[in-house]
């Protein structure tokens, strides 16, 4: 199951009420929760996700109102975990590894201060490369990414992000593959 964990800002933005927030339960399935966060650059809606797990993100921009968020944020959120993942020459069958276990969602409160923290690490990182690349325009948001993605993390004793997601998605996906009962 996909677990977005979302700041207040988020869900005040979804328009989630309390009764629509799952339990809170630790996500241990495929790789985790999904912490998401809302901030702007350059007068656009930008929301950043980030795995609990492996802290790889990766963010999304131009929302409009017109839209029905709370519904869609889910398939945008697998969208751009797809996009994250080609991009970086998963293979195959860690990204088939992924979808089985998205295939439903829910929407949580955030539960970690530490991991909240790093969230707000990589906004302050996402917003200054933006703006030093002269704005949403002009930048090379892919590879803003995956320069972040490139960028040790305490949190993770110092690994990078993407490469803590290849060992656990490549975990997930031979464990899967030979029929492993994951939790």
């Amino acid at each position: 199951m996909l677990t977005l964990k979302c700041t207040k800002k988020v869900q005040t933005y979804l328009h989630l009420k309390p009764s629509e927030l799952a339990e809170l339960v630790q996500s241990e399935e495929g790789l985790g929760a999904w912490y998401v966060n809302l901030f702007y650059v350059d007068r656009q809606k930008c929301i950043v996700f980030m795995n609990e797990k492996t802290l790889l993100s990766f963010l999304l921009f131009g929302f409009d109102r017109a839209s029905s968020p709370k519904e869609e944020l889910p398939e945008q959120c697998i969208n751009g975990i797809i996009q994250l993942l080609t991009m970086e020459d998963f293979p195959n069958d860690s990204i088939g590894a992924l979808l089985t276990y998205s295939q439903n969602f829910r929407y949580m409160k955030t539960t970690d201060r530490k991991t909240l923290g790093n969230m707000n690490d990589l906004i302050y990182l996402y917003e200054s490369m933006i703006l030093a690349q002269g704005g949403l325009q002009y930048c090379d948001l892919t590879g803003i990414i995956r320069e972040i993605n490139r960028t040790p993390q305490r949190n993770i004793d110092w690994e990078y992000p993407i490469d803590k997601a290849k060992v656990v998605l490549g975990e997930i996906a031979y464990k899967l593959k030979n029929h492993v009962i994951v939790h």
